[in-house]
């Protein structure tokens, strides 16, 4: 297996394979240079991303039943829930929608308070207000979506040079902002929010599909729409 790259803030780079996530430790199984392996926490405080293959457990499909989802993904979050991946935060989020389709409304919100509480002010958060707004929409409540949404689309637009890890996590937001906003039947700012996607947002190949689809039904059911 491909070492596993842990970046600290101090800018030294680690390389091994992370094990576990255990409170406020990562840690990392390194070989020694007698040919052994030795095992080293490191605090998250000091870590500013991983970069890491995934498990293969967390490719399952996404059309996969809900408790398979579940069963699958609830180990690995456990697991590393708290490390800066981006996979951590895909599989946690989609461990809430899979929670979400089983009824367990509180397993969906504490998975959801933890993205927040673990990471603070990272732009991870987008992910987990994504994720909220989303089930908001499912379930009726398109004001609320909008409402979750909002201070986020604004910040987003006033980024003129998002990472590549924030337009992954933006195009999220703009894809269910899109929904909600056809929901109000606001069909020229879902238009542009769909656009936003792939023009502003465009890292993640699958987003921007799922962009791409939303945009041509849309125009397709309205053949005059236009952008304001």
């Amino acid at each position: 297996m491909a070492d596993d790259q842990i970046k600290k803030k101090d800018g030294t780079v680690i390389t091994g394979q992370v094990t576990k996530v255990s409170g406020q430790q990562v840690f990392v199984s390194s070989r020694t240079a007698n040919g052994g392996t030795a095992v080293v926490p490191y605090y998250l405080s000091d870590i500013q991303s991983v970069v890491m293959t995934p498990p293969a457990e967390a490719a399952i499909a996404a059309d996969a039943a809900p408790a398979t989802i579940a069963a699958t993904l609830d180990p690995l979050v456990k697991q590393y829930a708290g490390l800066p991946a981006d996979w951590v935060i895909d599989a946690m989020a989609r461990l809430a929608e899979a929670y979400d389709a089983l009824g367990k409304q509180d397993r969906v919100d504490a998975i959801y308070n933890q993205i927040d509480q673990l990471y603070p002010g990272s732009p991870y958060q987008i992910l987990a207000a994504a994720g909220k707004a989303k089930l908001s929409l499912q379930h009726g409540k398109i004001d609320e979506a909008i409402a979750t949404l909002t201070p986020l689309i604004t910040k987003a637009n006033q980024n003129l040079a998002p990472s590549p890890s924030e337009g992954r996590l933006y195009a999220n937001a703009f894809l269910v902002y899109g929904e909600a906003l056809e929901a109000q039947k606001k069909l020229p700012q879902a238009l542009e929010a769909y656009l936003t996607v792939k023009t502003m947002f465009y890292q993640n190949p699958t987003l921007v599909e799922q962009a791409s689809q939303l945009a041509n039904k849309l125009r397709q059911q309205n053949p005059d729409l236009g952008i304001d």
